[in-house]
């Protein structure tokens, strides 16, 4: 798994630590909800175990070049897995992991009962599904979302913040849909029991608008999803499909299009610093708003208000 293995223990970060002798660069969350967590690890000619624990485990390779061997059941496989690649080491699975050189990865641990109830409540599957193990291998959609999910981790990790409640629940969703899609037992031997159970009825727009009421007033405030669950007396899953359905996005994707018009609407209209705008819009730093209103709007949020501000030229010919 790009050569940081863990072996068994109920707090893989630990396992990892005490193996290497070495800490990760960062955490993400923890396991108090039972949800995903994360870290990344920069890691030098270390061999390790995986296997015997409650988590898979996702390795996303983002820089370095070591050389790296997986073992398992008489069989050796060595590769130089490329930047981007991700592997899979499954919770059930006894694999020995031996790496040559330095390299980085960001880990995310997956609690194999998080996945059972996932496809449980999101599909009709005749057995508990089992994500397949993959080593180094290069599939876009996972290289496109982590890389995207590394930097957002890194920019919050960087200025000592956690990351937004609904952007972790957000990616356990669209993780384990297509780990389960196009990496598991169930999406090889039941390809037709993976399409949802029943079309999913969208929010009503009572709901809606309530739930939307909420956002705005809480903009500025860390905002989760099983608040907004509660909102509508749903469950946290069934809310998140509903709200998909009536917005055509997440509700993750839902409040970051409000946070970044908001800032947009603040830089236009009012002299606050950047840094009070972020702030006021929900974002966690000034370079978590930068990152973020550049990707949406093409422009840095400063740039963006000396455009804005500027005279247009009929009136400075005047």
């Amino acid at each position: 798994m790009d050569g940081h293995a863990l072996p068994m223990s109920t707090d893989p970060m630990a396992s990892v630590a005490r193996s290497t002798g070495t800490e990760p660069v960062y955490r993400i969350a923890d396991q108090c909800d039972g949800g995903l967590f994360a870290a990344k690890w920069k890691l030098e000619n270390v061999s390790v175990t995986t296997g015997g624990a409650e988590e898979g485990i996702l390795a996303f390779r983002t820089s370095g070049s070591a050389t790296v061997t997986r073992q398992a059941g008489g069989e050796s496989v060595r590769k130089r897995p490329a930047i981007g690649s991700a592997t899979f080491a499954a919770a059930d699975s006894r694999v020995r992991w031996i790496t040559e050189g330095c390299s980085e990865s960001l880990h995310i641990y997956i609690p194999q009962a998080r996945v059972q109830c996932f496809a449980e409540r999101e599909f009709s599957v005749p057995s508990p599904p089992r994500i397949d193990e993959f080593f180094a291998v290069m599939d876009p959609w996972l290289q496109g979302y982590l890389r995207i999910l590394t930097s957002e981790f890194e920019i919050l990790a960087g200025a000592g913040q956690p990351p937004d409640s609904l952007l972790l629940a957000h990616t356990e969703d669209v993780l384990l849909r297509h780990l389960l899609r196009w990496h598991s037992d169930a999406g090889s031997r039941h390809f037709d029991a993976l399409v949802p159970r029943r079309p999913q009825n969208p929010l009503r727009s009572n709901i809606m608008r309530r739930v939307q009421d909420y956002i705005d007033a809480h903009i500025g405030e860390d905002i989760s999803l099983q608040h907004l669950a509660d909102l509508a007396c749903m469950s946290p899953g069934h809310f998140l499909r509903s709200f998909r359905v009536a917005s055509g996005m997440t509700p993750y994707q839902y409040v970051l299009e409000q946070r970044l018009q908001n800032a947009r609407s603040m830089l236009a209209s009012c002299a606050e610093p950047v840094s009070g705008v972020a702030r006021r819009c929900g974002f966690k730093t000034p370079s978590h708003l930068s990152v973020q209103f550049h990707a949406r709007f093409g422009t840095s949020p400063s740039r963006y208000r000396a455009i804005a501000s500027a005279p247009s030229r009929t009136g400075a010919t005047r």
